[in-house]
């Protein structure tokens, strides 16, 4: 595995190659700033296949240095762990919204971060049979559709829609917070209705939109507040909002659905495309010992809105119309 180290301390350099030693990774490469990071990423024959970027540097942070390596050709996916001595939660807020993949503090233990690499390497590996599966196919656009087409039930990350991660950022964003008892916050999860037909009628390009479009109404709804969304597979959204007091589910719901309404969202043949988002209620997490919890949590969530559903399948709106959906047309 190809890594790249980023410090501005090069005794901390120096353990962290002797840490990937001894859990079996000798193909390191370090650099003492950003400016040295990027060009020995452009300077590299090979990709990094991941990357270890502390956060407090010198002229651009760690911060900055991990949002400009999403953009570059190649490693919109490539895991980043975050190592660094900064553990206050606008920190690690502020580091999962420029992609981070994981975030790891110092001092860190180098059998933990031997297992945050081992989870970094089995993403690489599963990215890369994806890819060498796709490619192997004789016609490539009809490779790249069926790639594209993954289970019903499997998480998507979906890019390029502010405060949407992926799933296992958003379980590594939580799991962090909640190793510093940082934080109280509520977990939401959101079921895109109907979504099991509507991936059976839609390619896979048209139900990726779809679901981009659902994401972005989620996360305007709870756009007032700290915030990360990610997909869940199963037409599921779960949505991670800080706050002690927050507006109701049926507050965030109305908005959702006002601004998916707005969106107007239809399919590649330009039909217009009915969606409709149903909130559960949070499940509410507070100061935790247990950085598990954090993720259970949002499986908690998962499970009360999949039985709400059941129950009542779908609510009917009063007078024909749904509030949100009045406050529109009247």
């Amino acid at each position: 595995m190809k890594i790249l180290a980023v410090d501005d301390d090069e005794l901390i350099l120096e353990v962290l190659v002797e840490a990937m030693s001894a859990n079996g990774h000798e193909d390191v490469t370090t650099a003492t700033s950003a400016e040295e990071a990027c060009r020995k990423i452009a300077a590299s024959a090979e990709p990094f296949e991941l990357f270890l970027l502390d956060i407090q540097m010198p002229e651009v942070t760690g911060i900055e240095l991990c949002r400009a390596i999403r953009r570059m050709p190649g490693h919109a996916t490539t895991p980043i762990i975050m190592v660094t001595a900064m553990s206050e939660r606008q920190y690690v807020t502020a580091a999962f919204a420029a992609g981070a993949t994981d975030y790891v503090t110092k001092p860190f233990d180098a059998l933990e971060l031997g297992a945050r690499i081992g989870m970094a390497e089995r993403l690489v590996k599963e990215h890369s049979r994806a890819e060498t599966s796709s490619y192997a196919m004789a016609d490539l656009r009809a490779a790249l559709e069926d790639q594209r087409k993954v289970s019903f039930a499997e998480p998507i990350n979906i890019e390029g829609v502010d405060g949407v991660i992926g799933l296992v950022n958003l379980e590594n964003y939580l799991l962090q917070l909640s190793r510093g008892g940082l934080f109280a916050t509520n977990i939401f999860a959101i079921k895109l209705a109907d979504a099991e037909k509507l991936y059976a009628r839609t390619n896979a390009s048209d139900f990726r939109y779809a679901l981009a479009d659902a994401a972005e109404a989620v996360a305007t709804a709870v756009s007032t507040r700290d915030h990360f969304v990610a997909y869940a597979g199963g037409g599921i959204f779960v949505a991670a909002v800080h706050g002690r007091e927050i507006e109701s589910r049926d507050y965030f719901e109305d908005l959702a659905n006002i601004a998916l309404y707005e969106m107007d969202p239809a399919d590649s043949s330009g039909a217009r495309l009915d969606l409709r988002l149903y909130f559960g209620e949070p499940v509410r997490v507070g100061m935790l010992r247990s950085g598990s919890a954090a993720v259970e949590a949002l499986y908690v969530a998962i499970e009360r809105i999949e039985d709400s559903l059941r129950r009542k399948s779908v609510r009917k709106p009063q007078h024909g119309k749904a509030p949100w959906l009045k406050m529109l047309v009247g």
